[in-house]
Formats: C-alpha cells, structure tokens, sequence
C-alpha cells in the first residue's frame, strides 16, 4: 500500500462532512475501503458504525482497534484559511475539519490493519469506525462491545504517537433551582431563582476535589447557566439551570461523584443535582442516548499486552513514550467500564483537535500506519 493511498483516504474522510448523526458519507468511505483490503466481514450495526473483520492463519485472541467517525461542526468559518472539508494539502500537512480528530487516526488505523498479511497475524482483528462520540462518548462502543469480546481494545484518539495509558473522566452535570416569579416592580413577592443558583454555584466552587499522581486534580467548571423564562422580560425568573463539566479520576464511580456534588449544595432548599442525560438520533433513525458520565481508568500496571506493544513499538524504531490523557475518550466504556486492557493510541495532538484549521501532519499519518501495523504484531503476530 502506497503513502499516497494513505494520504489520499485521509482526504477523503475529510471530505465527508460528518456531525454526529450524520456520518453517512464517511461510513460509505470506510466501508469501500474495507472492501478493498479485503476484510473477511464489514457491516454496519443499527446505529451506524463500520465494523470489519479479518482473520488471521490461526486461532487466537480478538483485538479490537476503534475510532470515532464523526466530528465536531466547523465554527468561526472566516477564520479558516483552508476550507474544512477539501482536505488541503500544504506545508506538510492535511488540513481540515476531523484531520486531527480523529479522520487522520481512522486512516491510519484503517490502512495499517488492511496492510498486515492474514498470514502474519492469529486470532481475528476487528475494527469499528464508531458513531456520535463527540457528543455521546462511549455509547455507540457500548454497543459493539455488547456483541464483541475482545481480549484488548486500541481506542484511535490524537495521542502524538504515543501510548496512552491513563484517562480522566467526564461527567456533565445539571443543577436546577426553583424559586418564585413575581413582576420586576414587585421583586419582594417573588423568589429569584437566579440568586439561589448563585449559592449554589459558590458551594461547588469551593469543593475540594480528587486528584491523580499521573493525570493532576479533578476541575469542575460552570459551562451554562440560563434563567426561566428565558428571555426574562419584566419576570422575576421562577427557575434557573446551570451546566457543569466535571473532570474526575480513574475509580470514581457515577454514585460517588453524585453524591459529592449533592451534599455540596445540602441544606439549599429546591436545588437539585444530576447527571444529563444525552440523547442522538442516528443517520440509521435509531436513537442513542447514554447518562453523561465517562469512567477515568489507568491500564494495569502489570498490562502484559502494554509491554508487549512498547517492546514492539521500539523495534519498530517508533517512541515508547506512554501518555496520560486530560480528555474523555471511547477507551472510558472499554477501560474504565467493562475492564477490558486499552490503551489510546494515535497521531496528531489534542492542541490541533476542535480548532481553527485543523491539521494532521503528513509524516506523522504515515508513521502511524507502520505504529498500528506493530501494534498488530505485538498483540497477534505470530
């Protein structure tokens, strides 16, 4: 397989627009391409993702290599230098809406599995380019994982090539005041709904929260607050919503998280505390919803698979450098749900994800495909 075939794909899965719901165009691509590496199967679940097979020579375990398909919508457009979905080539780099994240990972994922002889590898390798992750993440690999089992899973995600063997979590978190409405002339009548939200929002401000010797201390931070009604106008507002986004540590489970926040804001009358609950519709017409709670997770320390990928990784003459990761990611259902050895591997960096002219350098696209053809090796080889 040719560099420029690399190149080129990444390009294509570019320029398949593909908001979360609406990968169609992109699942198309990925599905021609499997067919042209010659999968054994390729199908697509109920909510839309690409999954592949191949099989190896001989028996032996599965490993599961994933990455999202879809992206997030490109803003500030008179901004952008390259357009976002023609995936520009220059200075080096392929430039675009996804290119980083994570359309460079899933072509180089893609290819690198597609380049490895069935004679090389045992046991069967599975890959999912998976649906809705920007904003449900892990639920669409929930579902795969629900018919699968695989003995290791590689989460594709922007890790700079190298291996990511710790997460945080996520949890996003609604907290709603009631109060009373009233006419602004007569404020004393009513109850601000608003200023009992502004006690709230000190109280969870002020907590302490866990931390991690590898990935740093937990945030929390407010991301929305709206009053009702909405626009006020004359009314005293009867209700107030806030969105929090809390970061949280590897062994946090939903219920400690909860409950920390709750008794933060005990003793606030009509405040309460919970986790949002995210709901999609996918291009297939079926429905995805998951709570907003993403696990944080660390690999095993004594991860036989981990050593084997780095000691494969080094002959490969590609870094060993592992990485902790301050985002949310699909490893959080593999890892930090259901237990089963991740890790998060992939080209390109946070920093250029979500931005203004997106960018994946093309080196480091190509050297990809050889790091996830050695990772292959390292977990099936024979």
């Amino acid at each position: 397989m040719s560099e420029e075939f690399v190149v080129s794909f990444c390009q294509e899965l570019i320029r398949a627009p593909s908001l979360p719901g609406h990968e169609e165009y992109a699942a198309e691509v990925v599905v021609r391409a499997m067919h042209d590496f010659e999968f054994d199967t390729v199908a697509t679940d109920k909510y839309g993702s690409v999954i592949g097979i191949r099989k190896g020579s001989a028996p032996g375990p599965t490993l599961l290599l994933d990455a999202h398909l879809d992206v997030v919508p490109a803003t500030d457009l008179d901004q952008w230098q390259h357009d976002p979905f023609r995936g520009e080539i220059s200075d080096q780099r392929i430039w675009g809406r996804g290119a980083c994240d994570d359309k460079g990972v899933l072509a180089g994922m893609l290819c690198g599995v597609g380049g490895v002889p069935s004679e090389l590898f045992r046991g069967e390798i599975i890959v999912s380019a998976s649906v809705c992750e920007e904003i449900l993440t892990g639920a669409a690999l929930a579902h795969i994982l629900d018919c699968y089992a695989p003995a290791m899973v590689i989460v594709g995600e922007p890790t700079g090539l190298k291996l990511g063997t710790a997460q945080k979590g996520r949890a996003g978190i609604v907290v709603h005041t009631r109060g009373r409405g009233a006419h602004t002339s007569r404020p004393e009548l009513g109850d601000n709904a608003v200023y009992r939200m502004i006690d709230a929002i000190l109280r969870l401000r002020s907590l302490e929260l866990p931390g991690d010797s590898e990935l740093g201390r937990g945030i929390l931070e407010l991301t929305e607050i709206v009053s009702e009604p909405f626009p006020g106008g004359g009314v005293v507002p009867f209700g107030c919503r806030a969105h929090f986004v809390e970061r949280t540590m590897p062994g946090e489970t939903e219920e400690q998280v909860l409950t920390r926040l709750q008794n933060a804001v005990h003793g606030l009358d009509n405040v309460s505390v919970q986790f949002d609950q995210l709901t999609q519709q996918c291009y297939t017409g079926n429905t995805l919803s998951t709570l907003d709670f993403v696990a944080g997770w660390h690999a095993i320390g004594e991860n036989v698979w981990q050593a084997r990928i780095l000691a494969e990784l080094q002959d490969a003459g590609l870094s060993t450098k592992t990485f902790a990761a301050p985002y949310g990611t699909n490893a959080s259902t593999s890892a930090g749900i259901r237990g089963i050895p991740t890790v998060i591997f992939g080209p390109g960096s946070i920093e250029q994800a979500h931005t203004v002219d997106e960018w994946i350098a093309i080196d480091e696209l190509l050297m990809s495909k050889r790091a996830y053809a050695a990772i292959i090796k390292a977990c099936l080889g024979i």
